[in-house]
């Protein structure tokens, strides 16, 4: 599928092979010299899996020259502090253009081998001369270097891709804690993405579109939540299911006024894909950031895979801004309780209705539930699969 916005072609990233390859090889046949193909990206982009690797693939003459190699290293970022990752200065570029008019001169080169967490091995990765050099980074594009290059791919995608590949890639990649990557992408990445990379898409030959696809790619935050959903109208319901739960050797945990700010951004549609993105609002002063894959419709309750984990009030705020297109808020308070390893929850929602909510194990689930539903008088059959943000806006 061709998108026609703009004068630069722009494919779906699981067309454009052919025609891209096509364009390339015509290319090719009108020059005698080494040929520099550059992909550029925004970050969690895929770049290197989804499009160099498989040009790499495609062109037995060709070579893969990585310029996250060229990053300086933890060493250089302690002496200038104010710099971060995602600016083009932090790379060696010397030694970059370096290499690169060695390849020219079909030469083989040594590059350095980095891995974000120690200092740059030098000399360590050797790259062979080739016809065509595929060199991914993410700055390429700017209107300083961009003529250096013989053809042009930019991989674009959208915020709420980037957020949640960025979350999935860095807890693995760096060790960081969930909240500080979310952090730093909101305060750092994306200020620098639009100063350093949104202009510079004018510059490329081909846009892809390589955009996150949830019912794939959510499963990578491996946390699994089950939940049963009752709608109730006993007024006095609270005090009968505290009653309840201390029968049946249960605990009352707490009591709080939350409130949920659901976000839908301006270029997606969570109602298209059934994703889930809130943050929790619990007391004054605590903020939960919570991310739903959408649930199954092979299962009589609401199962998904989510991501979940504590942030600051300046994080809110940065996703109001990032998501500003609708923001729903719905407040409600909870009553916690605990019985056989199954979490129950009495909801009173700000327009009246009332829910009782069972979070569970999959294995073990179903006498313990059953036990509460009978003691309330409650039809086991009466289930709402729907989450709040469904219900509220239906």
């Amino acid at each position: 599928m061709i998108f026609k916005k703009t004068n630069i072609e722009k494919y779906n990233l699981i067309d454009w092979v052919e025609i891209v390859k096509d364009q390339i090889n015509n290319k090719i046949s009108k020059t005698k010299w080494v040929f520099v193909i550059l992909v550029a990206w925004w970050t969690a982009s895929w770049k290197t899996s989804a499009v160099a690797k498989r040009l790499n693939d495609f062109f037995p003459d060709s070579q893969i020259l990585s310029m996250d190699n060229y990053y300086r290293g933890p060493s250089f970022m302690k002496e200038h502090p104010l710099y971060n990752f995602d600016q083009p200065e932090v790379l060696n570029l010397e030694l970059f253009f370096k290499h690169l008019k060695d390849l020219k001169k079909w030469n083989d080169v040594m590059i350095p081998d980095f891995d974000f967490r120690n200092d740059p091995k030098m000399d360590a990765i050797k790259i062979k001369s080739s016809k065509i050099i595929i060199v991914e980074w993410l700055f390429a594009l700017t209107d300083k270097i961009s003529k250096l290059w013989d053809y042009k791919i930019f991989v674009d995608l959208w915020s709420h891709s980037q957020i949640l590949r960025r979350l999935f890639r860095d807890v693995e990649r760096t060790w960081d804690k969930p909240k500080d990557i979310l952090k730093y992408f909101l305060e750092v990445v994306s200020p620098m993405h639009k100063k350093y990379i949104e202009p510079t898409k004018k510059n490329s030959n081909v846009i892809l579109i390589n955009d996150y696809i949830p019912e794939l790619e959510a499963k990578n935050a491996k946390i699994k939540e089950t939940k049963l959903r009752f709608k109730v109208t006993k007024k006095d319901l609270k005090w009968v299911l505290d009653e309840i739960i201390y029968k049946l050797w249960g605990s009352y945990v707490w009591k709080i006024e939350q409130t949920d700010f659901f976000f839908n951004p301006s270029n997606w549609n969570f109602k298209k894909t059934g994703e889930i993105l809130k943050i929790w609002k619990i007391w004054f002063n605590r903020y939960f950031f919570t991310y739903f894959w959408p649930k199954s419709d092979k299962k009589l309750y609401e199962d998904r895979y989510s991501m979940k984990f504590f942030i600051d009030y300046n994080t809110l705020l940065a996703f109001k801004e990032l998501y500003p297109n609708e923001i729903i808020e719905i407040s409600k308070l909870r009553r916690t309780f605990f019985l056989s390893w199954v979490l129950i929850c009495l909801d009173e929602l700000e327009n009246g209705d009332n829910y009782l909510m069972f979070k569970f194990d999959e294995k073990t689930w179903k006498s313990t539930i059953l036990d509460v539903l009978e003691h309330l008088q409650i039809d086991a059959r009466t289930w709402v699969k729907k989450s709040y943000i469904e219900l509220i806006t239906k």
